[in-house]
């Protein structure tokens, strides 16, 4: 049986949904104002994931940074936006 291996923000770290809303718009350019619907229940507070099989099979992997990979993602989505919503 194969366990999967969980990817995340290093185990150190957190992006709470703010912070993430936050990378997002400035890697986009946003400038409009964000919203948070508040009348919807709040949700899990915390999900906390594990990448000790990540580390176990490479010990010397670097995270990227959040708001860099962010970045990343963002660009990649906007360069390549016509194939990857077809």
């Amino acid at each position: 049986d194969v366990e999967p291996i969980i990817l995340s923000v290093g185990e150190s770290d957190e992006v709470s949904i703010r912070d993430a809303v936050s990378a997002v718009v400035k890697a986009i350019g946003f400038e409009g104002a964000v919203e948070y619907d508040t009348s919807k229940a709040d949700g899990q507070f915390k999900k906390t994931a594990s990448n000790e099989k990540l580390l176990k099979l490479f010990p010397d992997f670097k995270f990227t940074p959040f708001d860099e990979a962010i970045q990343e993602s963002v660009d990649w989505f906007v360069e390549n936006y016509d194939t990857a919503r077809k």
